[in-house]
């Protein structure tokens, strides 16, 4: 869980890597300097030229505070290198660049799928909760892709538009950090990252373990909502990310 909660994608480790490398330039010079104070600081032999030996000593210190210079340098470099944070989720934007905030609004049909309503949607969700309650801000949804009236698609969806904290996540974790959260709490296996199409940000697939077997796990995430998508019986990650894109671009408005 400790391991969950860091984000390597973040500013803030972005920057910590840029202290970790000045830090350790810095005692690095530290210690060159501690090691060769004897030898900058030599005595002057008896009967030997002043003036030479002052000449020497400054060579000597000169030297040394170049190769300091030079390992602040390569230290900077590589800092400036290491620092590459991923934007924040609310930073994200559509494919052509443009900021976009989409509302998602569920379907009642795309695809080969359909909404379930009334007994059918109930029956759904007693199945797929069995008792179980979820946090009052995801809104959920279920599809059936065969008309059999039973569910083949979990749709839960989070978003900023009616839960603060959704927005207040967005703004401080990128979307490899949410995927990583929620996929980590599914204990997915095999989560690959796939095109997510015009509305840009992120979409991910991986499998989880279901009541019958292998079932994949599909998440989409934008500048304001982050949506899951169980697929009950697609286990090709490349098809369920698909399914899933198609869904997506039928639910934003």
């Amino acid at each position: 869980m400790i391991v969950a909660s860091l984000d390597p994608t973040s500013q803030a480790w972005a920057f910590g890597e840029v202290v970790g490398y000045m830090t350790a330039a810095a005692l690095g010079i530290g210690v060159l300097w501690w090691l060769t104070r004897a030898w900058r600081k030599q005595s002057t032999p008896p009967g030997s030229d002043p003036v030479h030996a002052a000449r020497g000593k400054r060579k000597r210190t000169w030297f040394i505070a170049g190769v300091s210079v030079f390992i602040a340098a390569v230290a900077s470099v590589k800092a400036f290198a290491s620092y590459d944070p991923e934007p924040r989720a609310f930073e994200a934007v559509a494919a052509d660049g443009t900021a976009e905030y989409p509302v998602i609004i569920l379907p009642e049909l795309f695809d080969r799928f359909r909404l379930l309503k009334g007994e059918d949607a109930a029956r759904a969700e007693d199945e797929v909760l069995a008792g179980r309650t979820l946090p009052h801000s995801i809104r959920t949804g279920y599809y059936d892709q065969d008309a059999d009236g039973s569910y083949d698609l979990f749709v839960m969806v989070n978003s900023a538009d009616w839960d603060p904290k959704v927005a207040e996540s967005k703004a401080t974790k990128s979307i490899s950090q949410e995927f990583r959260n929620l996929f980590a709490g599914a204990k997915a296996r095999d989560v690959t990252r796939f095109d997510p199409g015009r509305h840009g940000g992120g979409l991910a697939c991986g499998h989880v373990t279901g009541p019958d077997g292998d079932q994949t796990l599909c998440a989409w995430s934008d500048a304001a909502n982050l949506v899951g998508v169980r697929h009950v019986y697609e286990t090709d990650l490349a098809a369920a990310a698909r399914t899933t894109l198609a869904l997506r671009d039928a639910a934003s408005t």
